[in-house]
């Protein structure tokens, strides 16, 4: 039978769940929360430490390679670590680690080493972002997902709308160090509320136990692939190129807004915070909703980020752009949260990890190439044609592929092959 990812009926309401499964779960939220609002105040320390320094481009293009290029070479081993090790080993041992990276970017400070400690705090991430999507699920089960991703996403889309304007207010008054030294103190937050959590994934697991587990029933290590199921799959692609084409107006907004339309830079913050604004609501909404299926909403919030995009280039005057960018911002803190819902409900627990090891790939790999495409685009034309360009491409992927998310939404997962030990 096929997995059912359709929102709760009021009539038939999730099971009861205890308080401290939901503490579990707000604690949870919180450590997301921190790490979010922790590494963009770090990002911009470092990028505005580099550009102090006298570094070019290509040194705050190699940073924002540092970011996202970890997580998508590194998926295929963190999802495996994330489905077979202990959850509370993992948090523990990656936030401490994180933690003193950010300690030593005080310390040293040479261009070169920047970009190498963040290309390791990247690596980190990559390792703990499967395991905070896959613990929802095991914290109040899947009948309560769609609440705790929505709690747990909104927590977590704050502490990026809370970032930008600490940064700046930290940065100012005493410089980059107080910001790279609270990035720290997120990382040790992420290590505490990793202790205080009861739940645990395969909890007491070790390198030893899971070889062991392995040659019993080879379920440890079963050769589970995400492109094997054709819905995640279509989410996945779907999601690469909108998000995609998201990046590229991230490069093009500030020339649009300033040399397209001349406004001020008051204006263009006021914009920026839009989109951000944007993403609590959108993340909240989802739990909201309960006439569609979490497929249809899906499709909802990709029809929102095109429709953003494409109405933000036909805007007549700069002020016509708030509307669309709050308009874009919901429609991506919806996605997030529903895409984490629905890997919560349709993969099996064994698996999970590798999941969400692959959406942050798809994540990752989406926005490093809308940066490319975005500095391309200023090369041979205006930023308004990259606005319409890019809305008409997000539209035209949702129209592909949105057949692909709809038709499959009742395709069985596919079952974990068990090994030649386990037959």
């Amino acid at each position: 039978m096929a997995t059912d990812t359709t929102a709760p009926t009021t009539e038939a309401g999730p099971p009861p769940v205890s308080r401290s499964a939901w503490r579990d779960v707000y604690i949870l939220a919180g450590m997301r929360g921190l790490s979010f609002a922790g590494d963009i105040a770090a990002e911009t320390a470092i990028a505005l430490q580099l550009q102090a320094q006298g570094a070019g481009s290509y040194a705050v293009m190699a940073l924002l390679l540092a970011a996202t290029v970890p997580p998508v070479l590194l998926s295929p081993l963190t999802g495996r670590f994330a489905d077979r090790f202990d959850s509370r080993t993992l948090i523990v041992a990656v936030g401490g680690m994180q933690a003193l990276i950010c300690v030593a970017m005080t310390i040293w400070t040479s261009p070169v080493v920047l970009i190498a400690l963040s290309a390791l705090l990247s690596a980190g991430l990559a390792f703990t972002h499967p395991v905070f999507g896959s613990l929802p699920s095991a914290i109040v089960g899947k009948e309560n997902v769609p609440r705790a991703s929505s709690i747990s996403q909104t927590w977590a889309m704050a502490g990026m709308v809370a970032a930008p304007g600490i940064a700046g207010f930290l940065i100012g008054r005493f410089g980059v160090t107080v910001p790279l030294l609270i990035d720290a103190l997120s990382f040790a937050a992420v290590v505490a509320g990793g202790l205080l959590i009861r739940t645990r994934l395969h909890k007491g697991r070790d390198a030893r136990a899971a070889g062991k587990d392995k040659a019993e029933n080879g379920t440890a290590d079963a050769p589970y692939k995400v492109t094997s199921d054709r819905f995640l799959t279509a989410v996945l692609i779907l999601s690469g190129a909108v998000m995609a084409a998201a990046s590229i107006i991230n490069v093009l907004i500030v020339f649009y807004v300033r040399e397209t339309f001349g406004a001020s830079e008051e204006t263009f913050g006021l914009i920026m915070s839009a989109w951000m604004l944007g993403l609590i609501p959108g993340g909240m909404l989802v739990r909201r909703v309960k006439r569609f299926s979490h497929e249809t909403i899906l499709i909802g919030t990709f029809l929102c980020i095109g429709v953003a995009i494409l109405g933000t280039g036909l805007a007549p005057g700069v002020w016509w752009i708030l509307p669309f960018y709050v308009l874009g911002g919901i429609g991506n803190g919806a996605q997030a949260t529903v895409t984490h819902i629905l890997l919560n409900v349709r993969v099996p627990d064994t698996h999970r990890g590798r999941a969400f090891a692959a959406l942050g790939a798809v994540s990752n790999t989406g926005p490093a190439l809308g940066y490319l495409i975005g500095g391309a685009i200023l090369s041979f034309t205006s930023p308004r044609y990259g606005f319409l360009a890019s809305g008409l491409f997000a539209l035209a992927a949702l129209a592909v592929f949105a057949k692909g998310v709809l038709r499959n939404t009742d395709a069985t997962a596919p079952a974990p092959q068990l090994s030649e030990a386990a037959r």
